[in-house]
């Protein structure tokens, strides 16, 4: 749905109104975390805005399965590095944290995630393998 909204608005005589609007506003959030990393080295977030659900769940609506991804836009709309880590476990399923960085700095991720994964060792969660290299 998201392809084909955005293909609509690409269309000649919607690109004044939607597009350059779109990438004033995109302009406006990249600037805003360009503040925030002047002050910060990176940003913690959750990677998804409730508990995890159990496999087959139906208690989302398609509404709110689409709305989920919220605090991971934010990377891409700003083009921010991002990654997303175990965070630990909550009624027995996995909760994911987000890391954002500044531009290019990759590495700064993997290294506040190995410190993480170091100083916080993921509780294990039945069904859900640790192992990540698979």
């Amino acid at each position: 749905m998201r392809i084909l909204l955005g293909t609509y608005v690409l269309r000649s005589g919607f690109q004044d109104q939607f597009y350059t609007k779109a990438q004033k506003v995109r302009t406006a959030i990249r600037q805003d975390f360009d503040r925030m990393f002047a002050g910060v080295d990176v940003f913690l977030s959750p990677t998804f805005p409730t508990t995890a659900f159990r496999h087959g769940d139906a208690s989302m609506t398609s509404f709110q399965q689409k709305l989920a991804d919220k605090f991971t836009v934010s990377a891409n709309l700003a083009g921010l590095p991002g990654l997303s880590i175990p965070g630990g476990v909550a009624d027995g399923l996995p909760v994911g944290l987000q890391l954002l960085g500044p531009v290019f700095e990759e590495n700064r991720l993997f290294d506040v995630a190995e410190r993480f994964a170091t100083a916080v060792v993921p509780l294990d969660c039945p069904g859900y393998s640790l192992d990540w290299s698979l």
